[in-house]
């Protein structure tokens, strides 16, 4: 056996290829509909559907279709699908966790159609729902679908304030806006991806105009809906057809081998200064930083350094989150670093000593 010490790359290697998948942007593939609604992912949180049985046989459908994520009702009073009317952080965890465990991330769509006596309590209510599900599960989500077939009972204008509305509480995932068969600009306004119905039995002419007419808008389009089973022959076929045009970036009732376009993130505003940029970055990717001091404090206590640090590294966790800090002294007297706190997200101080 070779005893000879480890190159400060070698120390280093295995931690950069585990952060390799943080760096990588894929599309976003689900399949919602397999034999109808019988194994539809947007069931998953409701509780007459959460069965052992039923989640082995659903998951095990989604895997076997290559699915890299899962569309998930978070509000849904419809007959056609579990009926779920309440937010139960703990429950909406467990069930996310599951996915997440099999290599599937879950996309909360926060409404479905067919729920009149939801819309009945106004658009607050609504707001205020939405708001529970980001503070139960918004560091679990891909990203969020304001509604289901919005245009059936939401206006424009109503959509646009409940996508105002998830910015205004902190979301900075993509949000998408998914619609009845057609296009229609005006409810796109604030989204960041139209979420494309292009309606069921189409021909393939057919089926091409309607993505082409979602892309002519500008923005990245996911081909959500065009078959009632997602697994079969044709479903596949249409999900290919759909990622050779570049602007979609994902699909939802079923693909072949295509591979999608990425999103790509938008354009910061230039406006915003450098430090608003970094304090964007740091909310918007705070688990990723927790991971990142947990595997730096591992491969330091595992492998060592010839060299010490340039800073300290305290991480902290207890029931109110997790808690990072980077410190370096720069005087005898003086200590400045960077704070990292769940929920809260990054702050600069300094710290005098005596």
């Amino acid at each position: 056996m070779d005893d000879a010490k480890p190159s400060a790359f070698q120390k280093w290697k295995w931690l950069a290829l585990a952060f390799l998948p943080l760096a990588l942007i894929a599309d976003y593939k689900s399949t919602f509909l397999i034999n109808g609604a019988e194994y539809s992912t947007l069931s998953w949180l409701a509780p007459d559907y959460s069965t052992e049985k039923w989640t082995a046989a659903t998951l095990n459908k989604i895997i076997n279709n290559g699915d890299t994520h899962a569309d998930v009702m978070m509000r849904s009073t419809a007959k056609d699908f579990g009926y779920i009317d309440g937010v139960d952080r703990d429950h909406f965890r467990s069930r996310f966790n599951i996915l997440l465990d099999s290599g599937i991330a879950p996309v909360a769509w926060l409404v479905s159609d067919d729920s009149p006596d939801v819309y009945a309590r106004g658009l607050q209510n609504q707001i205020d729902y939405n708001n529970q599900v980001v503070d139960a599960v918004d560091d679990l989500v891909s990203h969020y679908v304001v509604c289901l077939e919005c245009d059936e009972y939401y206006s424009a204008q109503e959509v646009n304030v409940l996508i105002q509305n998830l910015r205004k509480k902190g979301v900075n995932k993509p949000i998408g806006v998914h619609l009845t068969p057609g296009v229609k600009p005006e409810y796109y306004e604030q989204a960041d991806v139209i979420y494309l119905q292009t309606g069921f039995d189409l021909n393939e002419e057919q089926f091409r105009k309607e993505i082409e007419k979602a892309l002519k808008i500008g923005k990245p389009v996911v081909v959500s809906e065009y078959h009632m089973d997602g697994t079969t022959a044709r479903a596949r076929a249409f999900g290919d057809i759909a990622c050779s045009y570049a602007g979609v970036v994902g699909t939802g009732n079923g693909r072949g081998t295509a591979v999608c376009g990425s999103l790509v993130p938008k354009v910061e505003d230039k406006k915003k200064n450098e430090w608003d940029r970094v304090q964007e970055f740091a909310k918007k990717n705070e688990t990723e930083l927790m991971m990142f001091v947990v595997l730096l404090l591992a491969a330091y206590d595992n492998f060592g350094f010839e060299e010490p640090l340039p800073f300290m590294v305290k991480y902290n966790f207890s029931d109110n989150g997790y808690d990072v800090m980077f410190l370096k002294p720069v005087t005898d007297t003086l200590d400045v670093g960077v704070n990292v706190r769940e929920g809260r997200g990054l702050m600069i101080f300094g710290n005098k000593r005596f």
